[in-house]
């Protein structure tokens, strides 16, 4: 019991699940510990004035389903922040943010207005590194991973402890993936993302995601045993996709992630 109870020990939680918003779906963002998130899709909603106190936010790539909510944490909890939010990204990822995003024009530029207890300003910039580990806690370290996407982007690797799971995010077939679960034994959950249906492949090339066929053959190459969460399904498409999932043998075992839920690895 016990040597099971610490298998599960190591978590985070999914604070927004899918690839764009729906009725009653948000779009990506992950939780790694009370400071620490991937992507900025729904912070608000799901951490309410918590999301005072998240002061790192991990960058996949500057599509708005990974930011928007940005925007309103800096907005909303002003007051309350004490430290800077810091912006972690590659380098082009911070450069759109910077001259699309937070610029006077779209939103205000908060890497210029200062903290309300003038410790620094409200956003600061910080680029990262492929295949660089950063530490987060004493316990918890992330890496980023190149992706294949419309944009300059990453995945993540999140240790914790002896475990780690590798967070895709949005892309499209990656040689790099099976090179880098093959090459960290540590990794034994993964999250991979999958948007549209197997039908709508042209569609999937264009923007450079995955469907169930494509992710099935993704995993192909994977020679050992790895639990597999799959998020990022476009709401329209839902039942589509979940259909064809579970009917496919090699993905039938996923667990199709949902707002809220928690990854244990």
């Amino acid at each position: 019991m016990v040597k099971k109870e610490r298998a599960f020990l190591e978590k985070i939680t999914i604070l927004g699940a899918y690839g764009t918003k729906g009725s009653h779906q948000e779009t990506s963002s992950f939780l790694i510990n009370d400071t620490h998130v991937i992507d900025a899709g729904n912070l608000l909603r799901s951490l309410d004035e918590d999301a005072a106190h998240i002061d790192t936010i991990w960058l996949t790539h500057s599509h708005l389903d990974h930011i928007v909510d940005i925007a309103y944490i800096l907005d909303s909890y002003f007051a309350l922040r004490t430290k800077p939010l810091k912006l972690m990204g590659l380098p082009s990822t911070l450069e759109s943010i910077q001259k699309h995003f937070l610029n006077d024009y779209i939103w205000p530029d908060f890497s210029k207005i200062p903290l309300s207890n003038e410790n620094g300003m409200t956003v600061v910039y910080e680029s990262i590194e492929l295949g660089k580990e950063y530490k987060l806690d004493e316990t918890t370290s992330i890496e980023a991973m190149q992706t294949v996407h419309t944009v300059a982007s990453c995945g993540y690797i999140i240790r914790k402890n002896k475990s780690a799971v590798l967070v895709t995010a949005d892309t499209y077939k990656n040689p790099l993936l099976c090179e880098t679960i093959k090459k960290y034994p540590e990794i034994t959950a993964l999250v991979l993302e999958c948007s549209f249906p197997s039908s709508m492949g042209a569609l999937a090339l264009e923007s450079l995601h995955l469907t169930p066929s494509l992710a099935e053959e993704e995993i192909a190459c994977i020679n050992r045993p790895i639990k597999l969460y799959i998020n990022h399904l476009k709401p329209t498409f839902i039942e589509e996709i979940k259909k064809e999932i579970y009917s496919t043998p090699t993905l039938k075992d996923a667990i199709i992630l949902d707002d809220g839920d928690t990854i244990y690895f």
